[in-house]
C-alpha cells in the first residue's frame, strides 16, 4: 500500500546516530513483544529497549523466576549497562498472575503488564475502553481483543483506500503498517493514537488501584513503560503527551 498514514505517524530516527541509555526488557513472548519494541526502538524512543526474547508462557511465576535468574546471572559490567530492567508479559488467565507481578516487583523489576494480553495495550490505541472484562473468544484470551484491532482495520482500509494487513493472530507479529497505524493521528481526537493510549491504560489502571483491583480484567500498564522509553511524557496538566525531544 502507499502506507497514506505514514505522513502522520511520528518520524523515524536512526538510533546508532545519538546517544541513549538502555533499558533490558524480558519478554514472554516469541513474536509479538520483541516485533513491537524493535519497531518502536526504530523510531520512537529516547531510551533504547534491549529485548530479551520469551518462549511462550506456562506460568507466570516460572516466567518471573526465570528472568530473576537470567538478570542474577548477568556480570556487573553488563548489568550497568542497563537503566532499568523490566518483564513484559500477560495474564492470558493464569491464577498466578498477581503472584506474578508481586514477585517481579519484589526482585526489583518494574512490570509491564497487561490482563488479559498485550492486545488489549494495542486496543485502547483504537478505543475508548473502558476497562471492563472482556468475554473470551471460544477459548481464547486475546482474540476478542484482535477481533476489535481487525474490524478497525478494515474499516480504515475501506475508508482511506488503504491496504493494512489484518493483524495475524497465528503468527501475532507486529507488522510495520499495523504499527505505524497505532502511532498516527486519530481523525476524531486528533492526538496520536499512541497518546490516546497511554491517557486511557493509564485511567483506567488508576481507576483499579483506587479500587484495589490493579490486576484485574481488563487493564495494561504498557503506558508506564513507554513513559520510560521516552515515547510520551507528562504536560503540566497531567496528560499524556508525545516527548519533545523526538
Amino acid at each position: 500500500m502507499a502506507r497514506n498514514h505514514a505522513h502522520t505517524a511520528i518520524h523515524r530516527r536512526n538510533q546508532n546516530t545519538r546517544k541513549a541509555l538502555k533499558i533490558l526488557l524480558y519478554v514472554e513472548g516469541r513474536n509479538t513483544e520483541p516485533s513491537y519494541f524493535d519497531l518502536l526502538k526504530r523510531s520512537n524512543c529516547t531510551q533504547i529497549p534491549v529485548t530479551v526474547r520469551g518462549h511462550g508462557i506456562g506460568a507466570c511465576v516460572d516466567f518471573v523466576n526465570e528472568a530473576v535468574g537470567k538478570y542474577n546471572s548477568l556480570p556487573a559490567k553488563e548489568k550497568a549497562k542497563y537503566k532499568q530492567k523490566w518483564l513484559v508479559f500477560d495474564c492470558d488467565g493464569h491464577d498466578d498472575f498477581a503472584e506474578g507481578v508481586r514477585l517481579a516487583r519484589g526482585n526489583g523489576f518494574r512490570v509491564a503488564f497487561s490482563n488479559m494480553c498485550i492486545e488489549y495495550w494495542f486496543m485502547l490505541h483504537f478505543y475508548n475502553h473502558d476497562g471492563t472484562a472482556i468475554p473470551l473468544r471460544g477459548d481464547s484470551h486475546s482474540q476478542a481483543q484482535i477481533d476489535e484491532i481487525n474490524k478497525f482495520i478494515k474499516r480504515y482500509n475501506k475508508n482511506n483506500n488503504a491496504n493494512i494487513k489484518l493483524y495475524d493472530e497465528d503468527s501475532k507479529k507486529v507488522e510495520e503498517d499495523f504499527f505505524d497505524l497505532m502511532l498516527a493521528i486519530d481523525a476524531s481526537t486528533h492526538n496520536h493514537r499512541i497518546v490516546d493510549a497511554c491517557q486511557r491504560a493509564n485511567e483506567i489502571h488508576q481507576t483499579k488501584k483506587g479500587n484495589g483491583a490493579e490486576f484485574s480484567e481488563s487493564v495494561t500498564t504498557m503506558y508506564e513503560l513507554l513513559e520510560e522509553l521516552g515515547t510520551v511524557q507528562k504536560d503540566k496538566n497531567d496528560n499524556y503527551v508525545l516527548n519533545n525531544k523526538l
